[in-house]
């Protein structure tokens, strides 16, 4: 009898584990998506603090360079994000992401560059500085979306 209670709770833990990890109905079951989903939106959270720090006023100036650190660690893991099928799911990618695979890097290592040089402008404690360097990387944000991402 104990052994089958055992075997009961263990199996409802296990239920418990995994089924939550399959993806559930009406969410995007795609592996490759869903990886750069979660990468975008740590991206965008980043983004939103670093813009309450240098336009809103929030009083946190040191957390930028933390901030953007954790950008620039987010954009080291996009690698090979858009593999092939990778455009079958719900993405917002368009067509061309697949076919232009240089620009695509060209574009990406602007982002990158930009989210560093933000980490290590921020450092210096210079909130002018850190705007433009920050404007800067949102620009590159924005070329790659404008070139690569259905509105």
């Amino acid at each position: 009898m104990k052994k089958f209670v055992l075997s009961l709770a263990v199996s409802a833990v296990l239920v418990g584990v995994v089924v939550p990890a399959q993806a559930q109905e009406g969410e995007e079951s795609n592996p490759a998506i869903v990886h750069r989903h979660g990468i975008y939106t740590i991206v965008g959270g980043h983004m939103k603090a670093i813009k309450s720090i240098l336009l809103l006023g929030f009083d946190a100036p040191k957390d930028v360079t933390f901030h953007a650190q954790g950008i620039a660690d987010a954009f080291s893991h996009m690698g090979n994000s858009y593999p092939p099928g990778s455009d079958k799911g719900e993405t917002k990618a368009k067509p061309e992401i697949w076919t232009q695979g240089e620009k695509v890097k060209q574009l990406g290592g602007n982002a990158f560059a930009a989210a560093n040089d933000l980490a290590k402008v921020s450092q210096g404690g210079d909130k002018q500085a850190s705007l433009v360097a920050f404007k800067k990387l949102g620009e590159t944000c924005k070329a790659c979306h404008d070139e690569f991402k259905k509105k």
